[in-house]
């Protein structure tokens, strides 16, 4: 408690209570919720202006202004999908391009890309536990690909819809990903991918992968910056397509919400 004797509470439960009753602070400040003064009275988040925020704390580097907005975007009522899609992926997206004409390009990203892990896991905390008979949801990055932020993404967009989900990580081995499916029986099935298929093995390890969860009744989702390559190959021999190919966070929730 504090020294006037209230109840202490986490901030992950005030961001929580904020969002749900739809209440408006006047300070965020006090609440370690790092806002730009234009965000402040707005009536619903201004996607650009939280964007242009979120470059300028990625930036600068410090993990509490990362999430501190992100904590107060999310209070604001944007869903996991719309932060992801709109100011995470639009700062993101400004960073990269810097490469190869800033040289500190790479250390920024690297760090970026650690912030923003940090920082959505830290949101987690914010969202309710699915409940105990929730639809089980498995996915990862197959192998090769090493980037961190893709699926847990789409895992986090996952729980707040209400999954049970499981994230394996980046590269991680197709194999691995078929053995967890015939495992566990979930109801989704999710595969970043965002390297180039290389190899016609890789891509019959997909291919594999589809047939494990169809025949386990799990609804197999991909997507990624390289999923496109994969289209010629999405009709089965039975005519029916083995896997939904999503462009953003929000069509990947919509799937996943449809089939739950």
């Amino acid at each position: 408690r504090t020294r006037g004797g209230h109840r202490r509470i986490p901030v992950s439960e005030a961001v929580r209570y904020i969002r749900d009753t739809h209440t408006h602070v006047q300070k965020p400040e006090l609440l370690g919720l790092e806002v730009a003064p234009q965000l402040i009275d707005a009536e619903e988040v201004d996607v650009p202006s939280a964007a242009a925020r979120m470059l300028q704390v990625l930036e600068e580097g410090h993990a509490s202004a990362v999430i501190g907005l992100m904590q107060w975007l999310y209070a604001s009522g944007m869903s996991i999908a719309e932060l992801c899609d709109g100011p995470i992926a639009t700062a993101m997206t400004q960073i990269g391009e810097r490469w190869p004409h800033d040289k500190r390009a790479i250390f920024i990203e690297h760090r970026a890309t650690i912030l923003c892990c940090r920082a959505l896991n830290q949101l987690r905390l914010s969202i309710p536990e699915p409940d105990e008979d929730a639809p089980k949801a498995i996915g990862a990055a197959m192998s090769g690909d090493m980037y961190l932020m893709p699926t847990l993404i789409a895992s986090l967009v996952l729980y707040e819809a209400g999954f049970n989900e499981i994230n394996l990580g980046p590269n991680t081995p197709l194999d691995v990903l078929a053995d967890s499916v015939i495992d566990e029986a979930p109801r989704l099935v999710w595969l970043s991918i965002a390297e180039p298929i290389r190899s016609k093995s890789q891509l019959a390890e997909v291919i594999k992968l589809a047939d494990v969860a169809g025949a386990h009744q799990s609804m197999f989702v991909i997507g990624g910056r390289c999923t496109a390559e994969l289209d010629a190959a999405m009709i089965g021999t039975d005519g029916k397509p083995r896997w939904a190919r999503c462009k953003s966070m929000a069509e990947f929730r919509r799937v996943a919400t449809a089939n739950s």
